[in-house]
């Protein structure tokens, strides 16, 4: 059993993150930023939930006094999993500020990790990154968002290394499942819910669309090898699951989600527009063979059917 000092947990992916981690025998401690009564709606489940199997520490940002507490109080392995996104997806976002915001106070963070015999640490990173996204992602990042993490992961990186920590980059495609909001499957469960076909406005895109459950799995492989004496000192994951289009993943989600939803699931595809992003972003370590596929289908139907029933369903997308 290791302890795991993991940042970000109140999120989609971090929450699951953390429950694979705790499921896998590890002690999770989560630090997250806000005051518990700060959470509402569907991330106050996810921090309720996030509480039966972690420490949560309520408003300890990284490098604040909470937080450097906790890191003193000794881990083997700091997960370092949120990121401050505001604005990530605007072609405005500046990535020098995003940078200089997610790496302020690390380096102190590391100093205190290390001297409290700390061993490793996980950086999350995106396939929109530089370097990353397969074979057509090239060495350009994909964004002023992907350029921000790329800086800031590869800082990370260095300031590891440098105070003989274990380092490893965890590179995240496009996860879906229970609990998540405002993403795709969002905005096509809307449009089903009230009786009218789920529209994909970027067919053409393919994209890496990984379930929720196997790429926490994958974070607890990655975590595990960089705890691992024998192992390497580096190590990247970049798990994937269905690699095609965003139409052809519409419609695999639709013809799962109809019988089990009792609902049509119709598909309205518009043209590709021609927008800045490549075609083509993927990870590349498949993750679904064997894998308990019909039981993920079904939590992923009866979680829509609560939100929709909760009229939390209305949110945007």
């Amino acid at each position: 059993m290791a302890k795991i000092l993991l940042t970000g947990g109140s999120s989609f992916s971090g929450l699951w993150i953390a429950q694979a981690l705790a499921a896998a025998g590890h002690q999770v401690s989560a630090a997250v930023t806000r005051p518990r009564a700060d959470y509402q709606g569907l991330r106050a489940e996810r921090v309720a939930r996030l509480e039966t199997f972690a420490q949560v520490v309520y408003e300890a940002p990284i490098a604040s006094p909470a937080f450097l507490s906790l890191v003193q109080g000794g881990h083997d392995l700091l997960a370092h999993h949120a990121a401050d996104i505001p604005n990530y997806r605007s072609a405005s976002y500046d990535p020098v500020d995003g940078f200089v915001r997610n790496i302020a106070g690390v380096e102190a963070v590391l100093d205190a990790f290390a001297d409290a015999g700390g061993r490793a640490v996980v950086a999350t990173g995106t396939a929109f990154e530089a370097g990353e996204g397969g074979p057509e992602g090239g060495d350009l990042a994909v964004s002023p968002y992907g350029l921000s993490k790329s800086l800031t992961n590869e800082t990370v990186r260095h300031m590891a290394r440098w105070r003989g920590l274990r380092f490893g980059k965890f590179v995240v495609a496009g996860p879906f499942g229970p609990l998540e909001e405002g993403r795709m499957v969002w905005s096509l469960m809307q449009r089903w819910f009230e009786g009218e076909a789920g529209v994909v406005r970027t067919p053409r895109y393919v994209r890496d669309n990984i379930p929720v459950p196997l790429l926490a799995h994958a974070y607890v492989r990655l975590a595990e090898t960089l705890l691992d004496p024998a192992a390497d000192t580096e190590a990247v994951a970049r798990p994937s699951g269905f690699v095609g289009t965003q139409e052809a993943f519409a419609r695999r989600l639709a013809a799962a989600m109809a019988p089990r939803l009792a609902l049509a699931c119709e598909i309205d595809v518009l043209p590709q527009p021609d927008l800045a992003e490549p075609l083509v972003r993927v990870n590349d370590q498949p993750w679904l063979p064997g894998w308990e596929e019909a039981g993920f289908w079904d939590d992923y139907a009866a979680y829509y059917q609560r939100v929709a029933a909760s009229g939390l369903l209305s949110a945007p997308a």
